[in-house]
């Protein structure tokens, strides 16, 4: 079973990155991609190279997190993949940069990789860090603009559209859909998605009759990632 050795190998460079050991991690996750190529699963075999550009990168391996980054889109254009595979070099070259700034432009090109696949979750993650950064900038146009294509019957999607809302100051309007958010998120058992709805709600007047209810929802369901990178919007809504 040379795919789920290859899965083994790969959740073993977890255990090495808890113990900050980067010369393991590099093991494992080369011999995750080996296996993976001996298997003839070209998906995996990347997968792995990609993430080890991450996990170089978490480690300060400057040479390393560019190598394999770079050996993995070879390895893509070398098998011909289809233009979305390619979407996760602009997206791991956004990780990688030091400002919201300078992340845009990889973003925009994850985006342009995914036109025809909007909801590859490597879409999904650039799309939400491009509008947030864009509602920060009080460029809401060029929000418009990505949300424009998009269908909204998808929780991410939806989400989205409840941020712009919010930044046009539309309250009963972005509520709603921040409500809605919540619900098709959770049916569909997203639940960092489902948290973020519970917290957007938990910032308005007009749902004051249910700040209870999503605050208990936070309280029992958040997890610790999750809860650090919402700290400052936590602490400020005292939650």
């Amino acid at each position: 079973d040379l795919k789920g050795q290859s899965d083994a190998w790969y959740a073993q460079s977890w255990l090495d990155h808890k113990r900050n050991d980067y010369a393991a991690i590099k093991q494992s996750l080369l011999t995750s991609s080996r296996l993976a190529f001996d298997a003839g699963d070209k998906a995996r075999e990347i997968e792995a190279l990609t993430y080890l550009s991450i996990m170089a990168n978490k480690h300060q391996e400057q040479s390393d997190k560019y190598y394999y980054l770079q050996l993995a889109e070879n390895k893509m254009r070398a098998y011909q993949l289809p233009d979305y595979h390619f979407a996760k070099i602009p997206f791991h070259y956004a990780i990688f940069a030091e400002s919201p700034a300078d992340k845009e432009p990889h973003l925009k090109r994850v985006l342009e990789f995914t036109r025809l696949t909007p909801n590859y979750w490597v879409a999904q993650a650039s799309r939400k860090t491009l509008v947030k950064y864009y509602i920060e900038q009080r460029r809401l146009e060029e929000v418009r603009e990505i949300l424009a294509p998009l269908s909204y019957n998808q929780a991410a999607n939806t989400y989205l559209r409840a941020l712009l809302a919010k930044a046009e100051s539309s309250e009963d309007v972005w509520v709603q859909l921040a409500q809605r958010t919540f619900e098709q998120a959770q049916l569909a058992g997203h639940l960092h998605l489902t948290l973020d709805a519970a917290l957007l709600l938990c910032d308005t007047s007009v749902t004051s009759d249910n700040f209870d209810f999503y605050r208990q929802y936070i309280a029992e369901k958040a997890f610790e990632s999750w809860r650090e990178n919402n700290l400052t919007t936590l602490v400020a809504l005292q939650l």
